[in-house]
């Protein structure tokens, strides 16, 4: 059942991906550029990829988790099969699993996902505030990354305080749909906790300030090729950042629609025409879309095949257990009695490894 939802996931990201890019507009655009830009596009496509993936890798490593760097990067790759639907960066928590055979589980891979969007937050303001200054903007526009900036920290603040958390365990196990759930959270806030240290934390924020600047590379290499006005890497870190403070202060599933109208209205405001900047802005998520889900399905089948024709590796069904001699020499009679014996304490608990 598992596999069925990831396959119909990916199918819906293709289709996702298929309506909302324009493909002859797109083909038309990345014509009209210089060779040497498209190389030079690609080839920052697939560093920012890689990029991503190692720091994906770097997060499993610091949460103690039982991967390999490898095998943290293609996990992440992998995912990108899914990057046009809401969502989709969850697969590569799942994708984990094929390489832990029954170690790690996804809900102790997940916490990386939240750290990673903290360390995002932190690394845009940051960026996004030394964009204002090198290029002169107004002081008011220090507001937004320094408020993304309090809500990151706070956050991290709550996560790791010992007394909301307590709370909230014990106020789920006072309830019947809840309690189950609990040993789950505990797992879950455990490996939360490790990535919650300053030096991952350092670490993290550093891996996506890389990240952050190979996507202004992106859209430095697209504004460049496709305006005449052209644009100053300063003010690509200006646009690209505020864009995604946008994103983070009013998320939107996959950052559709925030992202995408501050990014052109951004451009718009260095003194791109509103135009353009709207075609760039849709250029420039296609062109990575396409991307991700093309460098995601290729890493999916060549690495993932189990997840989607196989059983996965680290469920193996346990044997059938040997009948006892007592139980063997029952009766039909005793067998009866003997069934309607209440059964042992450890079926009211949960499976913990079920996700």
């Amino acid at each position: 059942m598992k596999r069925l939802v990831l396959f119909v996931a990916i199918l819906a990201s293709v289709l996702a991906l298929a309506a909302l890019a324009d493909p002859r507009a797109l083909t038309a655009a990345l014509l009209s550029l210089p060779a040497g830009s498209v190389l030079a596009l690609l080839a920052v496509l697939l560093m920012n990829e890689l990029l991503k993936g190692v720091r994906w890798a770097f997060y499993l490593r610091a949460a103690r988790l039982e991967i390999r760097v490898i095998d943290g990067l293609t996990s992440y790759l992998a995912a990108q099969a899914a990057t046009a639907i809401p969502g989709g960066s969850v697969l590569s928590a799942r994708l984990v699993e094929e390489h832990a055979r029954g170690r790690v589980r996804m809900r102790q891979a997940a916490p990386g996902l939240v750290v990673q969007m903290l360390g995002d937050v932190l690394a845009v303001s940051l960026l996004a505030m030394a964009a204002i200054l090198l290029t002169q903007q107004r002081a008011i526009q220090f507001l937004i990354p320094v408020l993304a900036t309090v809500v990151a920290i706070a956050s991290i603040v709550v996560f790791r305080s010992e007394r909301p958390a307590r709370w909230l365990l014990r106020a789920m196990g006072q309830r019947r749909l809840t309690r189950r759930f609990v040993p789950t959270e505990e797992d879950f806030r455990a490996h939360l906790k490790r990535l919650l240290r300053s030096g991952v934390l350092t670490g993290g924020t550093l891996f996506s300030i890389g990240t952050t600047l190979l996507s202004v590379s992106i859209l430095f290499i697209l504004v460049n090729g496709l305006t005449a006005r052209g644009l100053a890497f300063t003010e690509g870190v200006y646009v690209h950042s505020f864009s995604m403070l946008a994103h983070f202060l009013i998320p939107t599933p996959g950052g559709i629609g925030a992202s995408d109208a501050s990014l052109a209205g951004m451009l718009n405001y260095v003194g791109i025409g509103l135009g353009r900047a709207t075609f760039i802005a849709l250029a420039y998520r296609s062109v990575g879309m396409l991307f991700r889900t093309a460098i995601g399905l290729i890493t999916l089948l060549a690495f993932y095949p189990s997840v989607l024709v196989e059983a996965r590796g680290g469920e193996l069904r346990a044997p059938a257990p040997a009948a006892s001699p007592g139980i063997a020499v029952l009766g039909p009679s005793r067998l009866a009695t003997l069934s309607e014996l209440p059964p042992p304490a450890s079926e009211g608990l949960a499976v913990g490894g079920e996700d």
